[in-house]
């Protein structure tokens, strides 16, 4: 099973986004092979983002194989990478803070996960659409 969580500095675009991934792909927030999670805005309601937030849905993750974070921009990266370093090195290992577009890029990544691919071919697949890797 692989895990995505979609952060923004705004929760309406996050929420927006999973609506529209659930309904494009045919998922719910959790099904056999996806697990989606959001992470938009501050605790307090605020545009911003928050390691905390972001780690807690990690967290939420945790019996995934893979967990794939994409980011709307700038600071949601550092709380991203932030949440990444405050977990046990074994779910640590399963995060990939994925520099693509973010609806792009977790629409694809979506995709993939709903039929079944591991986060290796994810990859693989995010790096033909946004070569990411290089």
């Amino acid at each position: 099973m692989v895990g995505i969580i979609l952060v923004s500095h705004s929760s309406k675009i996050v929420e927006g986004l999973l609506e529209m991934i659930k309904e494009m792909v045919n998922v719910d927030s959790e099904s056999e092979n996806l697990v989606l999670k959001t992470a938009g805005g501050t605790e307090d309601g605020r545009l911003g983002t928050s390691a905390i937030t972001i780690s807690e849905k990690i967290e939420e993750c945790n019996e995934c194989s893979d967990i794939f974070i994409f980011c709307d921009m700038g600071s949601a990266f550092l709380s991203a990478e932030m949440a990444k370093e405050l977990c046990e090195p074994d779910i640590e290992r399963k995060i990939k803070i994925v520099h693509v577009p973010l609806i792009d890029g977790a629409f694809c990544a979506s995709i993939q996960a709903s039929i079944g691919k591991n986060g290796e071919e994810i990859m693989k697949e995010l790096d033909t659409e946004f070569s990411i890797m290089t």
